[in-house]
Parts: structure tokens; sequence; C-alpha cells
């Protein structure tokens, strides 16, 4: 019966520790475990009652695009946010490099050399048993080169066009002049030391084996001189006109030699004499030279 007694005075004792120890818990203990319910808590006065209402969902806001600076170094996109700069992740994929596009050269073959035809000295016809006549002034054919060199010493500046032509050759001498016969040409130069144009000209060699060497009706040469010979004669005997000019033969006979002939790019051509001087003919007939010994 005591004991039934005892067990009521424990059971309130308890409770009211109970009831102490919820008054001194704390508020906003993290050791309690559950919800806690509105009505469960007594606030102070002036607090600001928790409220576990949710909030309604705010109505979507139309969205402005956000500005976006492209790094040009580093070529990484960034979004501003407010006043902090986002770099994103993802950067651009690096570009292609560039190629030079080809430019399309055409090459052309080698050209071959051009073939240059050694220029000459226009041939002078020959008519046999005729009377004799002037003649075209031979002319240099053929392109312009430096290619060779020319016989003689003391040259001038300009370029030769051929190789020299080598010929047999005869000379005379006259009062007022000479003549120069070249074999390869079938020709007779004939200069003249008046002033009177033309200064020199040039003249086929119409002789023939067989033919008079001389005339005796043109009378007997002065002392010390004499009536040109065989092709020399000829023409001598059938041109009046360089017949007057020339004058009468110094030598008996013509000095034979190894004559040279080579022509210059402005048309002068050069011809050597049996003493190893050479003679320069303008290409217009109207001047001539004695060039070098």
């Amino acid at each position: 019966m005591r004991a039934i007694r005892q067990q009521p005075v424990r059971l309130s004792l308890l409770i009211v520790l109970l009831a102490i120890l919820a008054a001194c818990q704390p508020e906003g203990d993290t050791r309690l475990d559950g919800p806690l319910l509105i009505q469960e808590i007594t606030l102070a006065p002036g607090d600001i009652a928790p409220t576990r209402v949710l909030s309604a969902t705010p109505s979507p806001q139309p969205q402005t695009p956000t500005p976006v600076s492209l790094n040009r170094d580093t070529a990484t996109p960034t979004q501003l946010v407010g006043e902090n700069i986002v770099v994103l992740t993802s950067t651009l994929p690096p570009s292609k490099t560039p190629t030079a596009t080809p430019t399309l050269t055409r090459t052309l073959p080698p050209l071959p050399p051009p073939t240059l035809l050694p220029p000459t000295l226009a041939l002078l016809p020959t008519t046999a048993g005729s009377a004799q006549g002037v003649v075209p002034i031979p002319t240099a054919m053929g392109v312009v080169v430096c290619s060779t060199t020319w016989f003689f010493a003391g040259a001038p500046t300009t370029c030769p066009l051929n190789m020299p032509l080598v010929s047999m050759g005869a000379f005379l001498p006259y009062q007022n002049g000479f003549m120069l016969w070249v074999g390869q040409q079938d020709a007779i130069y004939a200069l003249y030391n008046d002033n009177t144009p033309p200064r020199w000209q040039v003249f086929n060699d119409a002789y023939v084996e067989g033919m008079p060497d001389t005339d005796p009706a043109l009378g007997v040469p002065p002392s010390g001189t004499w009536q040109p010979r065989r092709g020399f004669g000829l023409l001598w005997r059938n041109q009046p006109t360089a017949r007057s000019r020339l004058g009468w033969a110094l030598t008996e006979a013509e000095t034979a030699y190894t004559v040279q002939v080579q022509i210059s790019s402005d048309g002068t051509i050069y011809v050597s004499e049996p003493a190893g001087g050479v003679y320069a003919l303008s290409a217009d007939g109207n001047y001539w030279s004695y060039f070098g010994r």
C-alpha cells in the first residue's frame, strides 16, 4: 500500500522535472528533433514571427540577352553578370590557319637559241665582156652581235657584224686615189682623194682572161705613171668619171695580198691594205678614212 502511494509522487516529480527542463531549453536548439509547429513556440513580443507558408511562385519575367564580350587575345567569350564577369568554360573553336591562295604562274618553255645568219657582203654581179657599171654599195645583213672581235688593233667601239672575210686581194695606187680588189666579192673599190661625193665607190669586176690589158688610144701616161691593167684597167677605161678623178696609176702592176673585210653594226666597211693599215668606208659612200696600221 505504501509502495502504491509512492508511485504517484515519483510520477509527479518526473513531470515537474520534465517541465523545468523544457522551460530551460534555449530557442533554436539544433538538438530538437522533428518539426516545430507555430503554436508550440512562444515568441517574445516584437520578434518577427517565422512562417513556413510558401510564397507565391513569381511570374516568369522576359529575359534580356546578357551582353557577351569577346576577349580578342584568347578568343574566349565572357558573359557579364551584374558587376562581375563570369568566364564561360567553353571557348571558340580555333580558326583554320589561312592558306594563301596559290598564284598561277604561266611558265613558258625556254626559247631555243636564235640562229644567227652570218652577215655577208652582197656579191656583185659579173657580166663577162660587158661594160662595167656602178653597182650598189654592199650592205650588212643579219642581226647585230658582239660575239666576234675586229681583225685589227685600235678597232672602233661598235660591234662587228661578222667574222672578217678573208680573200685574195689586190691593191693599186693612183695619182689621186687607189683601188682595192676583193676576190670573194668579185668587187673593186675605188677611193678618191678629192672631197667630191661620193668619196668612194664599189664596182663589179667584169674582167675575163683574154681581154686587152690596156688601150693605146687613151694616150701616153706621164713619166712615172702607168695605164692600169687587167681588171683595174678595164674599170678605169670604162668609167670616165672614175678615171678623171683617180688619174694614172703610180705602179705598173697591182700588189697582190690577202685582204680582210669586216662590217660594223653602223654599216661602216673596214678593208685592209697590203701594209697592214685599214680603210674605213662610210655606209653612205661620202666618207672614208685610213684606220691604223
